[in-house]
Parts: structure tokens; sequence; C-alpha cells
């Protein structure tokens, strides 16, 4: 009985043994899969990230760099209206390509050799705020919008004289929010870079006054056969009148109910009974322009 029970307690200590040995062995393979899976998982999340991150440093560069350049075109553009102007604006190309044949008639002269009623009606036709704001007026364009909505379509427009500019110099007629912003862009950055009176001098002679005309000198030697230098305040209205329908109405339809109601909107505006936001802008254009007296004293 010592033996069997000898031999059993052998039998029983070589099976804990052996239990025990292929626990470790399991538990030890169990814990290197474990270790390698996880090894992996970390090496390919690694990889990811490293991926992730090459492609979005590309991409943010590349961005970075399109957008460089998107917003150097714009300044330069405006730089280079400093001193310079372009022989023909965006607008008059676009009307060239559409028609090889045309003839477009363009003049361009300096702001001191315009009629300074014709400035003054040309801002009182076109944007009263002119003076005041920095490119874009806010007040106009909810107005317009208003209105709009009133008349059940898009019939009046807010835009100001240097967002009119940016349009026709740089812009196509294309109607996009990428255009838009770039609209206002340009306006912005040219109250900043230009100023007030080479904005006005190159509104005054990029605008079209006709059919075929572009600035104001053509204009005027068509329509009055003077230069633009000697319009007188009433012939200065009839031309700020058609800037809104330059390709269907003239000076000489003075009488029409569209010329009629822009020469008075144009009167009042230069020529305010009292003081207004609407024409603060325009207190100064009031009084005609300062002349030079004769010189007088004893004769000798």
């Amino acid at each position: 009985m010592g033996k069997v029970k000898e031999f059993f307690g052998k039998v029983k200590a070589f099976f804990s043994w052996l239990t025990h040995t292929l626990a470790v062995r399991i538990i030890a393979t169990t814990i290197k899969w474990l270790y390698r899976i996880t090894n992996f998982i970390i090496r390919q999340a690694l990889l990811i990230c490293i991926i992730y991150s090459a492609a979005f440093t590309f991409a943010a560069s590349y961005f970075l760099y399109k957008a460089f350049v998107y917003c150097y075109d714009i300044y330069d553009g405006v730089e280079q209206l400093k001193y310079d102007q372009p022989e023909m604006s965006k607008y008059m190309e676009a009307m060239q390509d559409s028609n090889p044949e045309i003839q477009l008639k363009h003049t361009y002269v300096p702001l001191d050799s315009i009629s300074p009623y014709l400035r003054k009606a040309v801002i009182a036709s076109e944007d009263a705020g002119f003076y005041f704001h920095p490119g874009f007026d806010v007040r106009a364009i909810a107005e317009a919008m208003d209105a709009n909505q009133n008349a059940g379509r898009t019939k009046f427009g807010g835009s100001t004289i240097t967002q009119q500019l940016a349009k026709n110099l740089f812009l196509s007629s294309e109607r996009s929010f990428d255009r838009k912003f770039k609209e206002l862009a340009y306006a912005v950055l040219m109250e900043r870079e230009l100023g007030k009176g080479r904005i006005l001098e190159l509104y005054l002679n990029y605008a079209q006054w006709g059919k075929e005309m572009f600035g104001c000198q053509e204009a005027c030697l068509a329509y009055y056969k003077k230069s633009c230098s000697k319009l007188s305040v009433d012939q200065a209205i009839n031309m700020a009148a058609i800037l809104a329908s330059p390709g269907r109405h003239h000076p000489g339809m003075r009488e029409s109910p569209f010329m009629a109601k822009r020469r008075a909107v144009i009167y009042q505006n230069m020529f305010p009974k009292r003081d207004s936001l609407l024409v603060d802008s325009l207190k100064q254009l009031v009084a005609p322009p300062a002349q030079s007296l004769p010189m007088t004293g004893n004769k000798n």
C-alpha cells in the first residue's frame, strides 16, 4: 500500500508540474503574442500618424502657398495703381474679346483736369458716403437688400465707388463667392494704399459712359464737345445720371423718367437743404469750387 501511495503521489506531482509548466508556457505565449499584436498596432498607429502629419504638412504648406499667391496678386495689382494705370480695365478687355471689331474709346486724364462739379455729381450719384466708409458701406448694403426684398428681385446694389472700381479693373462678371470676396479685398486694400483722391480719379477714367466710351474725357468730348474740365453744374449732373445705365441713356435724354429721377436724386445730394447722415460727406459740395480772384491794387 505504501508503494501504491508513493506511485500515485509521484503521478500527482508529475501532473501538477505538467499543469504548471503548460500554464506558464500558455501565459508566456499569450503575453508574447499580446506584445507582438500591441507592438504591431502601435507601429501601424505611429506610421499612420507620420503619414497623416506629412500629408497635413504638405497640404498646409500648399494652402499657405496658394493663399500667399492669391493675396499677393491682389496686393500687387493695387500697388501698380499707385503711379500707373492699365491701358484697359478687365471689363473693357471682356468687351473687346466678345467683339474684336469694336472700337473702344478711352482717354485718361488726371483728377485735377476733371471738373469739380463732375466729381461731386458722381459721388452724389453713386456713393454719397464715399469719404467716410472704408471701401464698403454696410448701411447701403442693408438698404439695398431690404429694397430688393420688397421689390421681389435684385434691382438695387449696395456697391461703393471703390467696389465698382475693383470690379471693373480686376474682376470678371461671374457671380460667385470668390469674386465677391476679391471685390471686397481689392476695395479695402485700395482704400488703404491709394486713398480717396486716386480712387476717384481711376473711377472717373474707367467708368463706362456710353456703349463704347470709357472715361469722362471721351464722354464729354462726345456729348458736349468740350473737355471734362469745363463742364457746368447741369452738364455734370447729366453725366453722372447716365452712369447707372450708360448703354441705354445719354445726357440728351434729360427729360426721360429715368433721367429726371436720377437728376433729382443727384441734385438733392449735391445741395442738401439741411444736414443729414446720408449727405455728411457732401457738405463741402454745396459751395462751388474756389476760383482765384484777380489781383487788385492802385495803378501807378
